[in-house]
């Protein structure tokens, strides 16, 4: 891993899927924000979000309305847990996340420093009928 390092505090600077025929898609919209954090025990936790979504009608969280919990969802993911790094890759074990079937698996993600951020790729994914591999590019938090 050279002289970088992991831990800390990154915010998310942009996110998108690339196909090898240059189509690519923003999952999360264009203005996506987030933030990952490895800390030194080797625990992670990581939330994105779009920043286009609607404020909900009630203060009261209980009490927001089915609709508005879908359009929620639509823009959101999150997962915490252990992460292992390796000479070419972090493996994130998931423990805990808003995709109930991410629970109990790991997500390989390939990393590169460059210019003060971490770029997290994954492996090829089938999307939308092509191949794309993601591009989760993290400035450090100071």
């Amino acid at each position: 891993m050279s002289n970088h390092s992991i831990v800390g505090t990154w915010r998310l600077v942009k996110f998108e899927y690339r196909a090898e025929d240059g189509t690519r898609f923003f999952p999360y919209g264009e203005q996506a924000d987030g933030v990952i954090v490895y800390d030194e025990e080797g625990m992670m936790s990581t939330i994105i979000t779009r920043t286009d979504r609607p404020p909900v009608s009630a203060h009261d969280f209980v009490n927001i309305s089915d609709e508005e919990k879908i359009e929620l969802s639509k823009g959101f993911v999150a997962y915490a847990g252990k992460y292992e790094m390796l000479p070419d890759r972090i493996v994130h074990h998931v423990e805990i996340s808003y995709i109930p079937n991410w629970v109990g698996t790991t997500l390989d993600r390939f990393y590169e420093f460059k210019d003060g951020n971490v770029i997290l790729s994954t492996p090829l994914v089938q999307l939308r009928g092509k191949e794309f591999r993601g591009y989760i590019t993290w400035g450090k938090d100071k």
